[in-house]
């Protein structure tokens, strides 16, 4: 069979998967990002805002032409005392107070001023602060509105959160920001303020919360359900990796929704939410070696290097407050260069597996495709703050812990049905156990009844001879046909030799005709079949029920069943053909089951037994009944023949 068509509509699917992962990215860039959202913005130091501007753009996102005051604490008395001993910033261009310069601490304080020249009529306005490293106090004009922690270094505590301050306000408006840090690896404000009415403000800020909690309760279920998967079920290891995997995932994304409701300090909590983002990194690297059954040394040296990171991220969290800014360069582009031999890694591991026919690695290939088209986006787009949801990595991320989630529902799902259908084989073992009971009891009835005939048979002998020197001729024939009755009644009918299948087939013969139903067999079948007994048990056993219940369903009509194999030409094949009424429910091609929604438990048994042995079933209906033709191969030996 030629591949080559298949191969080509695979590769236009993963190259289609690459424009609709960028496509989402540079829509996310454009539409999501409080760097490109259309606002007059301050420059040296001043927003001037007219009554049109606030019409037309009733929010905006603060980011340009801040006044920065290196290593002071400023107070509104002593901004008006600086003079022009200050410089310009946009927020988001520098991450810590080091300014760039590797001599400079990263932590220390500064100040952040801003003047807003509003419309003239008093109006109130919303102004959302988010996270600020690591304490401050925000003044508007000369009233101090919102402190977080204690920024005077005599008696330092950091704390921040993600918070919204209203004010009335018109005319000429100072803004200032007053910020200590020694605590984090981030320094002073480096997300923009969002500034605007309030209703355009929170409504904001509660879609962002509600997307956040949304993602957060969905991973909680994710763990949990996993946790209960572990405990109550067999799928071993795969499965506590599952549920670590979510639940990391859900104290890696509760992090935006923990600081939009309370105020917490630094330490432990960001190194925590720092280390759980490189633990589910971790975690998603052992899942899918697993899944994909990468062999050799790599599944090690990935992990390990996986945990390394995990471990040195969490210290390097814990240890903020010790950190140079040569230490924090060094980190980052370690772990740029991680993030890309992961994206590199996970792409080809999922690659091999999808080209040795892994049925679930496709889905997480498409899933590394997306990661790694976020991982180079987020470096082609680094000016980049989502309003409302994540960065890219972020939804790189999460379409890894999706994917590996359809990959855990098929395997429950997989696993539920083989149980299923494992189930139904042990309750077929167990009828066909009743079967050969049932059989051997007839037969040691037979044989009590011969021998007890070969017991009389001198007395019957006697009386022959007496019948005959009388002659009394018609008394002796009928004598004769009355013995020959008895002798007839003690034999045991068999429809094949081979005496599994003779008592299956016994036993739903009786079963038949005890409910009015015609029962006719034709089998041509060796004493040795060269095939797993148990299993061609299960699968004609199946289709004989099925058969069974479907005539003792049907209302009008004659009842028939008609059983028929041989084996020839190396193939075991049969035929089991029975009467209905009514309709059959159909879908996707399949028979469903008269009992139960989906498909029948005797059915995927029977469709199992047939794939696992590389046969072919052939099931379908017409006016005459339902048709069930299998062929399975075998090893021919010698057969006899048999007709009922």
């Amino acid at each position: 069979m030629d591949k080559k068509p298949f191969v080509i509509r695979r590769s236009l699917a993963l190259l289609l998967i690459v424009a609709l992962s960028s496509a989402l990215f540079l829509a996310l860039y454009h539409f999501d990002n409080k760097y490109t959202k259309a606002a007059p913005q301050a420059i040296t130091g001043a927003l001037y805002v007219s009554k049109s501007d606030w019409t037309d753009t009733p929010i905006r996102y603060l980011k340009d032409g801040w006044r920065y005051y290196s290593d002071r604490l400023l107070t509104p008395e002593t901004l008006k005392q600086q003079g022009d001993n200050y410089k310009y910033l946009s927020i988001g261009e520098l991450y810590n107070f080091a300014m760039g310069n590797p001599k400079r601490s990263p932590h220390g304080s500064a100040s952040y001023a801003l003047t807003l020249y509003l419309p003239e009529e008093v109006h109130t306005y919303a102004l959302e602060l988010p996270e600020i490293y690591a304490s401050y106090r925000f003044y508007v004009n000369d009233r101090l509105k919102l402190q977080m922690g204690e920024p005077n270094s005599e008696a330092y505590q950091d704390q921040t959160q993600c918070r919204v301050i209203t004010f009335e306000a018109s005319g000429k408006v100072t803004l200032l920001l007053t910020v200590s840090n020694h605590s984090w690896i981030y320094s002073g404000m480096v997300y923009p303020p969002a500034f605007g009415e309030p209703l355009n403000v929170y409504t904001i800020r509660g879609l962002r919360f509600g997307i956040a909690l949304i993602v957060v309760i969905a991973t909680l279920i994710f763990a949990i359900f996993t946790f209960y998967l572990a405990i109550r079920t067999h799928l071993r290891h795969n499965i506590w990796l599952f549920f670590l995997l979510y639940l990391t995932t859900a104290v890696f994304t509760s992090s935006s929704v923990a600081h939009g409701i309370l105020a917490l300090p630094i330490q432990p909590w960001y190194a925590i939410e720092l280390a759980s983002g490189y633990l589910v990194t971790l975690l998603v690297v052992l899942l899918q070696n697993r899944i994909c059954d990468t062999k050799g040394i790599a599944p090690i040296i990935s992990g390990s290097l996986a945990g390394a990171i995990c471990v040195l991220a969490l210290f390097y969290g814990l240890f903020a407050t010790k950190l140079t800014l040569p230490m924090m360069h060094a980190f980052s582009n370690m772990v740029f260069g991680f993030k890309l031999l992961t994206a590199v890694y996970l792409l080809f591991t999922a690659a091999l597996a999808v080209r040795q026919n892994n049925t679930k690695a496709m889905i997480l290939l498409c899933a590394n495709i997306i990661y790694a088209c976020a991982f180079v986006w987020d470096r082609l787009l680094p000016n980049y703050e989502p309003v409302l949801g994540g960065w890219f990595q972020e939804w790189g991320s999460l379409s890894l812990v999706i994917a590996i989630g359809v990959v855990l529902g098929y395997e429950i799902t997989m696993g539920y049905r083989h149980s299923l259908v494992f189930a139904e084989e042990q309750r077929q073992m167990k009828r066909q156990l009743t079967m050969q009971v049932e059989h051997l009891r007839q037969m040691n009835q037979k044989v009590e009844e011969s021998a007890k005939l070969r017991h009389d048979f001198r007395h019957h002998l006697r009386t022959l001879m007496t019948l005959a020197g009388e002659g009394r001729y018609e008394a002796l024939e009928n004598y004769i046909r009355g013995i020959t009755e008895i002798n007839e009644g003690t034999r045991l009918g068999r429809l094949t030799d081979n005496i599994e299948l003779d008592a299956l087939v016994q036993y739903y013969s009786n079963l038949a005709r005890s409910s009015g139903i015609q029962f006719r067999a034709r089998l041509s079948l060796p004493e040795v079949l060269n095939f797993p007994i148990v299993d061609l048990c299960g699968l004609l056993g199946n289709l004989m029920e099925n058969a069974v219940e479907a005539c003792q369903r049907q209302q009008t009509g004659d009842k028939t069943i008609f059983i028929a194999g041989r084996a020839q030409d190396c193939q075991l094949e049969f035929v089991v053909d029975n009467s209905f009424s009514g309709e059959l429910k159909i879908r996707g091609g399949s028979y469903l089951s008269s009992k139960r929604n989906g498909l029948g438990l005797g059915i995927s048994s029977v469709l199992e037994t047939v794939e696992r042995y590389d046969g072919v079933i052939n099931m379908y209906a017409d006016e005459k009944g339902f048709h069930a033709e299998v062929s399975l191969p075998i090893r021919l030996a010698q057969h006899s023949h048999f007709t009922v």
